[in-house]
């Protein structure tokens, strides 16, 4: 029997594993590959872009353009302006809005697209022409067409409190002014004298401002008239008190009569106003109010009275 020695080669494990490792991490040149030279059948994970703040990842900007504050202030003006229709305040309001959305349209246009907010400036812009204009044109309507006919118009501060009165020797006289007015249908404004009725009233004392009724002042004899609503029998009601929405005729009780002081059936009341009235009457004066009396009631007598026959709210302030 013949002994064969067979000659076995060592084996490097340490070479082994590092071809191993590195035929793992290397592509294989019998890998297909695309066109672009990427190997397929290989899926490798795409890394999302890092792109500056704003922007999407791929690549697309997101611009955020602020509003002007000059546009919600304009709009603002333009909605409060509105109020033009029912009161002088707000024509103050819409005439300021005007110039507040020329400014605010002019200032965003400048901007060359830095803040934005042209159409809300415009939109304020038109409410506050708009409430203006037609304000403007309502109240001068309701200022020539308020003063019944036959009435004359009197500014009460103006026309009869300013002027005071004359002294002559110590005893008062009226104002030359205020004289062609005693006994003449006027049509004059004011405020009422803080009243604790509310209701049914059928006399008051007429201010000339709000200012004698709410500072808790005693107002002087110039500054305020004493309006008594008029009474009247069946079918002698004056036709100028059915413009009054808030007159009312009640029919008198002998008590009622006996405390007015009158004798007719029917009386005229009115409520309470907060605001600015309107009254229509005849004036009358009574330059002895008060004489023999102390210095301080004669300086606050009733000189001046008024048998009304029309109170309202006023259709106007001024």
């Amino acid at each position: 029997m013949t002994e064969q020695t067979l000659d076995c080669p060592t084996l490097n494990i340490t070479e082994t594993t590092e071809n191993l490792s590195l035929a793992e991490t290397s592509p294989s040149t019998n890998s297909p590959r695309s066109s672009d030279g990427d190997e397929l059948g290989s899926a490798s994970p795409e890394k999302p872009s890092l792109g500056a703040w704003g922007e999407s990842s791929e690549g697309e900007d997101f611009d955020y353009i602020p509003i002007s504050p000059w546009a919600p202030i304009a709009l603002s003006l333009g909605l409060l302006g509105l109020t033009g229709f029912i009161g002088i305040f707000g024509l103050y309001v819409a005439f300021f809005g005007i110039f507040i959305g020329i400014a605010a349209i002019t200032r965003i246009r400048a901007s060359t697209g830095s803040v934005k907010g042209t159409g809300m400036a415009a939109i304020g812009l038109v409410l506050s022409i708009a409430s203006f204009a037609l304000g403007s044109a309502k109240m001068a309507h309701a200022y020539s067409t308020e003063v019944p006919e036959g009435f004359a118009r009197v500014t009460f501060p103006k026309d009869i409190a300013d002027k005071q009165f004359v002294f002559i020797n110590g005893h008062r006289k009226l104002h030359p002014d205020v004289a062609t007015l005693v006994g003449q249908k006027v049509y004059l404004k004011g405020f009422m004298w803080a009243t604790q009725e509310t209701e049914g009233l059928t006399r008051f004392i007429l201010l000339k401002d709000n200012g004698e009724c709410c500072m808790g002042g005693k107002p002087k004899s110039h500054d305020f008239i004493f309006v008594t609503l008029k009474s009247f029998n069946d079918g002698e009601r004056p036709q100028l008190s059915y413009r009054g929405p808030d007159l009312e005729a009640i029919e008198l009780s002998p008590e009622a009569k006996e405390k007015l002081g009158v004798n007719n059936k029917w009386q005229l009341t009115t409520p309470a106003y907060i605001g600015m009235v309107a009254v229509a009457g005849v004036l009358k004066a009574d330059v002895k109010a008060g004489e023999g009396s102390p210095s301080d009631d004669y300086d606050f007598a009733p000189v001046y009275s008024m048998e009304a026959e029309l109170v309202e709210e006023a259709w106007t302030r001024f």
